[in-house]
């Protein structure tokens, strides 16, 4: 179900030629090891997709594995998954909702800047309208499981999944669509392409702005060079 506050989907780059390469119908998909070991800030989550991670190539402390009491060494790599969903290939969005108040407002602008400086300030803009559309080609580009939807964000380390993460992220407000089942530890990506392309459903940086009712003042702006508000007008 689609939020009714949701204004559209923005997906952030730091070269603008993978802009460009979305636009022109190449879906890149990540898998969720590429993100744990990851230590780029925002982009890396040592549990992404999974309740708790163990990698010795990571540096992590090393953590004392048993079963039925009997310890299990030589272990270099644990991923603990809760229940059936495992990992898929990842291609994410950040989920772009119109605030009612200025604390949203204030909020929505806080989150955008994080995300920008972690992920680039190119964007594409995915109108609202244009969604069910996406979804239907998308979902054609891959002979396997599909799902999507926003992501849930919860400090309750028994709910972490593909589809719920740490509230530390909970600024990405980020929805996503996973494809299949990858293997836990890869770190190859899946790119898919959509041969007539996103151009008539994508706007490449976009300027995105609201006004205030009675005195048109600028409330929020986004564009690739600023994102701002103006609580109160």
């Amino acid at each position: 179900m689609v939020s009714s506050k949701l204004v559209g989907l923005l997906k952030f780059f730091r070269k603008e030629e993978r802009l460009d390469q979305l636009i022109d119908g190449l879906l890149y998909c990540n898998t969720p090891e590429s993100y744990r070991l990851s230590g780029m800030e925002g982009v890396g989550d040592p549990n992404e997709s999974c309740v708790h991670s163990y990698r010795e190539s990571r540096g992590d402390v090393q953590a004392t594995f048993e079963i039925d009491g009997h310890a299990l060494e030589g272990l270099t790599a644990v991923t603990i998954h809760m229940g059936e969903r495992k990992d898929m290939w990842l291609h994410c969005w950040f989920a772009l909702d119109m605030p009612t108040n200025d604390d949203e407002l204030i909020m929505l602008v806080d989150d955008l800047n994080c995300v920008r400086k972690a992920f680039g300030r190119h964007y594409a803009f995915l109108p609202r309208g244009s969604l069910t559309e996406f979804v239907n080609r998308v979902r054609l580009l891959y002979d396997g499981d599909f799902d999507r939807g926003r992501v849930l964000y919860s400090d309750d380390t028994k709910k972490w999944s593909v589809g719920c993460k740490s509230n530390a992220y909970s600024y990405q407000r980020e929805y996503r669509f996973g494809f299949g089942q990858c293997k836990t530890t890869s770190t190859k990506a899946l790119p898919l392409a959509y041969d007539a392309g996103f151009s008539d459903l994508l706007m490449k940086n976009p300027s995105i702005r609201a006004t205030g009712t009675e005195t048109k003042n600028v409330w929020f702006h986004l564009d690739k060079n600023d994102c701002y508000c103006n609580p109160d007008s």
